[in-house]
């Protein structure tokens, strides 16, 4: 076994077991329905931060990301076969999971820089993933019907999770239209909405902040070992006093 394919095992075969775990649970609970999609999302965001958060390099991360994300996106696939999702549909579903946990990676990342504390910075990005994933429910409380329709507008095009119901609403229907969410949320009651037409504003919105966040992690994480190092060699020629 090379070297490259020691890394790949090592760091993605945990990830992979789990995004199993997930997913699986996910469509044994669901099906090939709805929730199967939006229930991924749930996964995706208690898999990624705890589990991308304890490498220290950004290519070890973006593997985790895709050994989460793989498997997850491939439960979805049963929906094809039944005839209720088409494969345009399946693909840009998992463009906005893709962009969607990059994000939460970058924000890790940053979180784990900010805080020194990796415990710390894994809860941090799933409360913020879960609060960003939950606030069609959260927020309709304090919406004032149309007045409210511009802000929710910009909003849901942007919201994973209305992004994808977007695309597999043809066979799988509106998530506001499910019985519970009719309890849970004032989206289609009191204020009116439409769902996303595209993807591309939420995959480039996460892919974006992901890229940014990933980035600006590895320039601190290079100075500070260059600062290190730097310390280290100058402490090292300086002879002591006799």
């Amino acid at each position: 076994m090379t070297d490259i394919a020691r890394r790949l095992v090592s760091v993605a075969l945990a990830p992979v077991i789990f995004a199993l775990i997930g997913g699986g649970a996910c469509y044994a609970s669901a099906g090939a329905s709805l929730g199967l999609f939006l229930g991924a999302l749930i996964v995706v965001t208690l898999l990624v931060p705890p589990l991308t958060v304890a490498e220290g390099s950004t290519a070890n991360r973006l593997i985790v990301l895709a050994a989460v994300v793989g498997p997850t996106c491939l439960f979805w696939l049963p929906a094809i076969i039944h005839g209720d999702v088409r494969f345009g549909e399946w693909f840009a579903s998992s463009l906005v999971m893709i962009a969607y946990a990059a994000a939460l990676v970058g924000l890790s990342a940053a979180l784990r820089l900010a805080t020194r504390s990796a415990i710390v910075s894994a809860a941090l990005s799933v409360i913020v993933g879960l609060v960003w994933l939950t606030w069609p429910i959260w927020a309709s409380r304090m919406w004032n019907g149309g007045a409210s329709e511009a802000a929710v507008a910009r909003g849901v095009v942007c919201h994973p999770a209305l992004a994808i119901n977007g695309q597999v609403s043809r066979g799988l229907g509106n998530w506001t239209e499910q019985p519970i969410a009719y309890h849970l949320t004032e989206l289609s009651q009191i204020v009116n909405f439409i769902l996303p037409r595209t993807v591309w504003p939420c995959v480039l919105l996460h892919g974006l902040i992901g890229a940014s966040l990933l980035i600006l992690a590895q320039w601190v994480e290079s100075r500070r070992v260059a600062s290190n190092e730097e310390s280290g060699s100058t402490g090292a020629g300086v002879e002591p006093n006799a």
